[in-house]
């Protein structure tokens, strides 16, 4: 189906005018993401051997409503619900190694089209997840359709006013994409929204990426000629950063692919100071992202 979407948009493209390309686009997506068809994926998923039960009573629960300007969404849709699914596992396990059963307040920081919150929603029907991101249409998703409390986001995250403090925070690839300075603003922006004994639990790009980037086996949206530096200040110093070439994904200098070592993140941490690592997993998030667990002490 996607590929007949992809043809007929080509064809479009030679006699519709240039200015109303992205319009078409727009249409592809929301074809693409008509309830029948994600409610088919979710239904290939439950069908998946290699579930136990009680994923798959997680995902029974789970929305099949998608967002269609979601970028996560694709043409395998099936992969879209498993990456949630991976999300809450990691979750679990932090949250157990943390000692920590009462979940009443959720931040999901970027929350997108909701991915991930929409299993938050399902595992931890209870509480108050709010949803905040840049993105604003997608914010406004997730509050209409997936129950969350819409937070718009922003690049400084000073100016990000969030009145609650959260017994969860799951971050999933935002660290992937800072600086240094970023990164670490981030974390203090963490801190200051968990209440004591309360857990964080985010991911980051590793050894793995570190060592598929040059292989070329993923597009991560970077210049040939900017891997080189990316990948030294990683082996040497336990952080790389380059910035995404402009006109990529409407970038700014601090948006990029960040490599860090869990050595790295934890010295960062320290110098934040207040919160004490709990887990972590290697490739723990779909195969391809490290996964860190830390409590605010």
């Amino acid at each position: 189906m996607d590929l007949i979407l992809r043809m007929n948009v080509q064809k479009l493209k030679r006699v519709v005018p240039r200015a109303l390309w992205p319009y078409l686009g727009d249409v592809r997506r929301w074809v693409r993401t008509i309830p029948p068809r994600p409610e088919l994926h979710k239904r290939r998923l439950l069908s998946d051997a290699s579930l136990n039960a009680g994923e798959r009573e997680l995902l029974s629960k789970v929305s099949s409503k998608i967002y269609f300007r979601d970028g996560m969404y694709d043409s395998d849709g099936a992969h879209y619900f498993k990456v949630g699914l991976r999300a809450i596992h990691s979750i679990d396990a932090a949250l157990a190694q943390a000692n920590l059963t009462d979940v009443r307040t959720i931040l999901d920081l970027p929350s997108g089209g909701g991915r991930v919150l929409r299993f938050l929603s399902a595992r931890f029907p209870e509480a108050k997840i709010t949803a905040c991101d840049i993105q604003r249409d997608a914010v406004d998703f997730c509050g209409e359709h997936l129950g969350a409390e819409p937070v718009y986001s922003s690049a400084n995250l000073n100016e990000v006013s969030l009145d609650t403090k959260f017994d969860l925070i799951w971050c999933g690839s935002l660290m992937t994409h800072l600086n240094q300075g970023s990164l670490i603003d981030l974390l203090k922006f963490f801190k200051r929204h968990l209440s004591a004994g309360s857990l964080l639990v985010f991911t980051t790009h590793g050894d793995y990426v570190a060592a598929r980037l040059p292989r070329k086996e993923f597009d991560y949206g970077l210049d040939d000629e900017q891997l080189p530096a990316l990948i030294d200040g990683y082996e040497r110093n336990g952080f790389g950063f380059a910035a995404y070439p402009k006109g990529i994904y409407d970038s700014t200098s601090e948006s990029g692919v960040s490599l860090t070592s869990p050595d790295w993140i934890d010295g960062q941490v320290r110098m934040v100071g207040g919160m004490r690592k709990v887990y972590f997993a290697s490739r723990g998030w779909d195969d391809h992202q490290d996964v860190f667990g830390f409590v605010r002490e």
